[in-house]
């Protein structure tokens, strides 16, 4: 992960960073909180960025961690949730492995492992089940390859009714991916390589990591975050990332 990138993002967050909690079409990951909730458990955002999901944590748990890589974004998740005194702060880089963090009881972690690197994407995961007590409960938050490849079928539907060529429909998907590999499910995302995820990956991941995967649902997003001005014929099913809940064995 890159603190001073993510600290250049701070001065224009919402300018840059798509809002999950914004646009969950069914409230997806705000219903999982609430079904969570604990006065009496302790919960932490594992890279919470500006704050968006702490005042629901903070509300609905006794204590909440709230963890980034950025000094900037904490500083405005700290601004945001100024009347809650049930929030602690960390600096703390979560792809690096052997960081200390107190134990929790429910995880969140929306969107922050999809760094190009691999290994960097599985050892966020690593910390976050180090962290978790026994019986502890995760809610991660994913991009989907599955909705990705999904994404690129509607397009090329698209360019097909209103005539386009089959060299204008390759070429309105060839920056999609560029050289960037499409089997690891790295896909370019506004210039960037995006790590994304099969449903069966995840399943076969956290089974090497000792985390029981509950349940795996989708936060679904309107089209409208995929492409810009789309045709209002292009409805369900709709692009999505996967919403994974993790559950930890008791010892």
């Amino acid at each position: 992960m890159d603190e001073k990138y993510w600290d250049n993002v701070a001065s224009d967050y919402d300018g840059q960073i798509f809002s999950v909690l914004a646009n969950d079409r069914r409230r997806a990951i705000v219903s999982g909180i609430s079904r969570f909730a604990d006065p009496d458990a302790v919960a932490c955002d594992f890279g919470c960025g500006v704050g968006k999901f702490l005042p629901g944590l903070a509300e609905n748990f006794q204590h909440v961690h709230a963890v980034d890589i950025s000094p900037r974004l904490l500083t405005q998740a700290r601004r945001k949730c100024r009347p809650f005194d049930n929030i602690s702060y960390y600096k703390k880089d979560l792809s690096r492995p052997g960081i200390k963090l107190p134990k929790v009881d429910f995880a969140l972690c929306v969107n922050v492992a999809i760094m190009p690197s691999l290994g960097k994407c599985r050892t966020i995961f690593r910390n976050i089940a180090r962290h978790l007590r026994a019986g502890g409960y995760c809610l991660l938050v994913v991009p989907s390859l599955e909705s990705a490849l999904y994404a690129d079928f509607r397009l090329v539907q698209w360019n097909e009714k209103v005539g386009s060529s089959r060299r204008q429909i390759r070429d309105e998907l060839q920056p999609r991916d560029s050289d960037l590999p499409i089997r690891q499910g790295i896909v370019e995302i506004d210039n960037v390589g995006t790590k994304h995820y099969l449903k069966e990956e995840l399943l076969v991941l956290f089974a090497q990591l000792g985390l029981e995967v509950v349940s795996t649902d989708k936060v679904e997003y309107c089209w409208e975050t995929e492409f810009e001005k789309p045709p209002k014929w292009m409805g369900r099913p709709y692009p999505w990332d996967w919403l994974v809940t993790l559950r930890k064995a008791k010892s």
